[in-house]
């Protein structure tokens, strides 16, 4: 938590600066704490926190196949860097991409960390959801993110997504 919290607090600072680090490294140090992080900045480990951060961002694109004993390896995993982020594409376009019922998706994927009713009014649909974590990867990676498998009235697979809990 206290990496995640860093990079957090790496991102938030230089974007807020509109710098790069090194060009950072030319102003002096009290335009750091223009804006309000300062003294965290100052206290914080700025080679490890751009270590962690360039780790972080190079396993966003990380693409690797399914690989169903590493997958069920992480299903009760609370890890924000769970391996399973980065088989996400190879799962969707060669195994999530036919005609499954529930049944096969589980003897696949494994238990489902829940199975979600949610109701969508625009459509007056309630969806049969599956969820399965795939670690903290999109957008500052600080929440984590789910696979989720929509089923219809007959367990039968509708639709495949990400989105972020």
């Amino acid at each position: 938590m206290k990496n995640a919290i860093t990079i957090l607090l790496l991102t938030l600072h230089l974007v807020s600066c509109g710098q790069s680090k090194t060009e950072k490294g030319t102003e002096s140090k009290k335009d750091s704490t223009d804006v309000g992080f300062g003294s965290i900045w100052k206290n914080m480990d700025e080679e490890k926190a751009e270590k962690d951060y360039k780790e972080f961002l190079e396993k966003r694109e990380l693409k690797i196949k399914f690989d169903q004993k590493e997958w069920l390896k992480h299903n009760d995993d609370s890890n924000h860097k769970s391996p399973r982020w980065n088989m996400l594409t190879d799962l969707r376009e060669n195994y999530l991409n036919k005609e499954l019922n529930k049944t096969q998706i589980i003897n696949l994927l494994g238990k489902p960390f829940e199975l979600e009713k949610r109701y969508v009014e625009s459509t007056n649909d309630t969806l049969n959801l599956m969820l399965y974590p795939v670690g903290a990867y999109s957008g500052f990676g600080m929440d984590f993110d789910f696979l989720v498998i929509s089923l219809d009235e007959n367990d039968k697979k509708i639709k495949v997504w990400v989105e972020q809990h």
